[in-house]
């Protein structure tokens, strides 16, 4: 019974750690991971592909990485970027299978551990119940992997602490270790710490302690726009929907880049049924924006505004948004899946 009760949340967690935190750049010390790996070329070499990473350029990237590795098969950056790219399609046998030649190149690299948990992580959010309880434990060998060899990592740190939250204990997770990766957040990174506090107490239905670590990791963030729109997703899961809209509001008032916030907003705009309009209106703006993400790469913010499109029967306009999906990421499923469904 315990097996099948847990299979939701720990599909919800597998899925999470995909894409959970700062999925865009490494973590701060993501340069001395770099300077430790002998093998590993200068970051400047690999410029055009963080930034085809960054706008969602998809297949210009696949193209420069795989013509790095006819080069040079051993090349390990260019292996853990390729896996990048490939989670960003969705592809996750594909991501797999570089992620672990990353880790073997260079074992040693936190970074790459961390990227391989996630793309475990995506295969089994989206494989059996069987396997993904078995891939279950490989995620988390491979975040505390990554803590182990740098523990610093406030990514790695971030994400582990999320699979203790959301998965039972008999397969790696549990509350009590939660506890501990927010301590050793703590003096590191205040507002990381407190969103996984948040997490902590909503896991234990302490719906007030909360709100107040949500609010916490807003006040000790430098750059709250996310803190803000975790807050909003808060509120919408309380079904406060006059609140969330209202941190959505600071939280698009905290990026004036028009970044990643506006497609959080969106995300939660539409999920919720919530000024639909407005919605759209953000996307546009994100996909008009010198600030886009590998966190929210642009041809997945087409497919996501071809389907608002659709559902509001502006079919021309969606078949639109699934051209540009494709023209910049012609192996990207949902596009290929969308434009046949319209």
């Amino acid at each position: 019974m315990e097996f099948l009760a847990s299979s939701q949340s720990l599909r919800r967690a597998l899925a999470a750690a995909t894409w959970l935190v700062c999925v865009w750049g490494f973590s701060l010390t993501m340069p001395h991971a770099l300077l430790a790996s002998p093998t590993t070329p200068s970051p400047e070499a690999y410029s055009s592909i963080h930034w085809d990473l960054k706008t969602g350029r998809a297949n210009d990237a696949i193209s420069l990485l795989q013509n790095k590795l006819a080069k040079n098969s051993t090349d390990a950056t260019a292996h853990h970027l390729l896996c990048r790219v490939y989670l960003q399609e969705e592809r996750w046998p594909d991501a797999e299978q570089e992620c672990e030649r990353a880790v073997q190149l260079d074992p040693n690299n936190s970074n790459y551990h961390l990227w391989l948990g996630r793309a475990y992580g995506g295969a089994a959010a989206h494989t059996s119940l069987r396997s993904a309880y078995f891939l279950a434990r490989k995620v988390h060998a491979e975040f505390e992997t990554a803590v182990r060899l740098d523990p610093k990592n406030l990514s790695a740190l971030s994400d582990l602490g999320e699979y203790d939250v959301d998965v039972p204990r008999f397969i790696g997770g549990g509350l009590e270790h939660a506890q501990q990766i927010a301590q050793q957040l703590a003096p590191l990174d205040a507002s990381r710490c407190h969103e996984l506090q948040a997490k902590i107490a909503e896991k234990q239905s302490d719906f007030p302690s909360a709100e107040k670590e949500w609010k916490l990791a807003i006040q000790t963030s430098p750059d709250p726009a996310e803190q803000w729109m975790n807050l909003a997703g808060f509120y919408a899961n309380r079904k406060n929907f006059s609140a969330m809209r209202q941190s959505i509001e600071n939280g698009v008032a905290a990026d004036p880049a028009k970044g990643i916030a506006l497609v959080q907003a969106a995300t939660l705009l539409i999920q919720n049924h919530q000024n639909v309009r407005q919605a759209e209106q953000m996307l546009q703006q994100y996909l008009a924006s010198s600030q886009q993400s590998a966190d929210a790469p642009a041809f997945q913010v087409d497919v996501q505004m071809g389907n608002l499109l659709a559902s509001q029967g502006d079919r021309a306009g969606a078949q639109r948004e699934y051209a540009a999906a494709r023209a910049l990421a012609s192996n990207y499923a949902p596009a290929q899946q969308a434009t046949s469904g319209v």
